[in-house]
């Protein structure tokens, strides 16, 4: 609501407009939608709940690059095998034994293209499962692309597989942390992807990830003049994680919350010009799901939910709750590991008391006492991997959380530019326009 509909609804002029918008969101003690009040209340802890529907398969632990950041990457040669046709069998057998009605299988890595054939297996038995048994289906592949030719490009955009690579800014800036030549090869393929979607509209945009390192504090504004350079509209900034390469050298990659949020405010600021200036929406993906979620009240079914929502397999069939569990895994701690595809169904691993202690993390506001007190809980969560990988604890410590004071920064940006009426203007052409 604005200063002005406050105003109004203070001085007892509300009128036709303003009233209408009170009652959908529900302020109007007469004029509540009850049925609807229940099912939001029903879906947001988890009635009817039936199991995850996205799916992470690790088609591989080698990649041709060697980014100095790679939360994947560890001194375990236990870490570099490949997924072999038993083993992708096995791991759809195990995902489609979840009744629900739709799937999302995302391949990663390692370097997913590295292992082609293992992806090929998987799209085409997951889409002959879903149509035997009915269900909806979508997949990705989030890739360096270094290893993209022509057959790949063409198998992925005529079985419509997203694809989301990184781009962490200029040239210089990412070949910096992944190596030289590794910023031509997102360019060129992401180029090939959408001139290929001007024939073919049906395919998704492809994605991109800059994950920030302390190189790129000082140059959010050409980070996104880089994606919107290369047709990405939906920016997407990645804290660095304390996982890999990454934790053996946060003393020259990482940084504080307080210098992170400074860069994403930053970064918001030029979307914001950006999106005045081209009529596109230029968008902060992270901000534009903080922004759904608060507008609509409903729960993050993306962010951080293990288990709950998501699943990830390790190229030898190893169950975990996250991708970023399964990385710890690479790293020879097995802590988050839930079980085996091929040996344990769903049941026994909903059996076993780390999955109850996952499905538990999911209602911050019923476990942490911290954020029982919180206005932004209802649509946070802080990472149990990143809890354990950064504070040695499954439910960490929020008051000295790093990764919980940048959420708690991102909330309050949104909240201070939602009062600005320039910046609520943007904010509602990202709500109208954003994927």
């Amino acid at each position: 609501m604005s200063g002005a509909g406050l105003s109004a609804l203070l001085a007892g002029r509300s009128g036709p407009a303003l009233s209408a918008g009170l009652a959908r969101a529900g302020f109007l003690r007469g004029r509540l939608d009850l049925a609807a009040l229940d099912s939001a209340l029903r879906a947001r802890f988890l009635a009817g709940w039936r199991g995850p529907y996205v799916h992470i398969l690790t088609l591989t632990g080698h990649c041709g690059l060697a980014c100095s950041y790679c939360s994947a990457a560890s001194n375990s040669r236990s870490n570099l095998g490949s997924m072999k046709p038993a083993t992708v069998r096995r791991v759809l057998d195990f995902i489609f034994s979840i009744d629900v009605p739709r799937l999302v299988l995302e391949f990663q890595g390692g370097e997913p293209l590295l292992n082609f054939a293992a992806l090929k297996a998987a799209v085409e038995g997951a889409s002959a499962l879903a149509a035997r048994t009915g269900r909806e289906i979508h997949f990705s592949v989030v890739t360096n692309l270094s290893s993209m030719d022509e057959a790949k490009f063409r198998f992925l955009m005529e079985h419509r597989v997203t694809v989301c690579t990184s781009l962490d800014g200029p040239r210089d800036l990412h070949d910096a942390n992944r190596g030289r030549g590794a910023h031509a090869a997102a360019v060129k393929w992401l180029a090939r992807i959408n001139d290929y979607r001007k024939k073919h509209p049906e395919i998704e945009p492809p994605n991109a990830i800059c994950t920030v390192t302390r190189a790129a504090l000082s140059r959010p504004e050409e980070i996104v003049d880089e994606f919107a350079a290369n047709g990405i509209d939906r920016v997407q900034l990645g804290p660095l994680d304390p996982l890999g390469r990454a934790r053996a050298g946060w003393d020259g990659l990482g940084y504080t919350s307080g210098e992170f949020l400074e860069f994403y405010a930053r970064a918001l600021a030029r979307m914001e010009t950006l999106t005045i200036q081209t009529g596109r929406a230029v968008y902060e993906k992270g901000a534009l799901g903080f922004l759904r979620e608060t507008e609509s009240g409903r729960r993050p079914s993306s962010r951080n939910l293990d288990l709950a929502f998501r699943l990830a397999y390790n190229w030898d069939g190893g169950i975990y709750g996250s991708d970023e569990g399964r990385m710890l895994a690479g790293g020879g701690d097995e802590f988050f590991r839930l079980g085996t595809a091929g040996r344990d169904t769903f049941r026994d691993v909903l059996g076993r008391p780390l999955a109850r202690a996952l499905l538990l993390s999911c209602f911050p506001e019923l476990t942490q006492p911290a954020c029982a007190r919180c206005a932004f809980s209802p649509y946070c969560r802080v990472s149990p991997v990143y809890n354990y990988a950064a504070q040695g604890s499954f439910w960490g410590d929020m008051a000295s959380n790093q990764r919980c004071a940048v959420f708690k920064g991102v909330f309050r940006l949104l909240a201070e530019g939602r009062r600005q009426p320039r910046r609520r203007r943007v904010f509602e052409q990202w709500l109208a326009e954003g994927l």
